[in-house]
């Protein structure tokens, strides 16, 4: 089950979002996006409203990472989502 405010990746190969992961090598490893609200894909996938691009500004303590990201992977997702125009304070 994935929360809102996850910071999600695009899979390259599909096309599909995923859970920001820097450590990925398929495309996840950059931040491009924001979960909206609760999607739960761990039987298969689902539709979800997602925040692609800005301008927009969001908390970032609403943000939610998947595993544990040191600092430097926090500011490279951040420094990626202001890229889309999504600022995060």
């Amino acid at each position: 089950m994935l929360e809102p405010g996850t910071v999600l990746g695009k899979i390259t190969a599909t096309g599909k979002y995923a859970a920001h992961d820097p450590a990925a090598l398929d495309g996840t490893e950059t931040a491009v996006a924001v979960l909206w609200g609760k999607a739960d894909a761990t039987a298969a996938d689902v539709p979800a409203v997602v925040l692609l691009r800005g301008p927009a500004i969001v908390n970032g303590n609403d943000l939610v990472f998947a595993g544990t990201l040191t600092q430097p992977e926090i500011d490279a997702a951040h420094a990626a989502l202001a890229a889309a125009g999504i600022l995060v304070r």
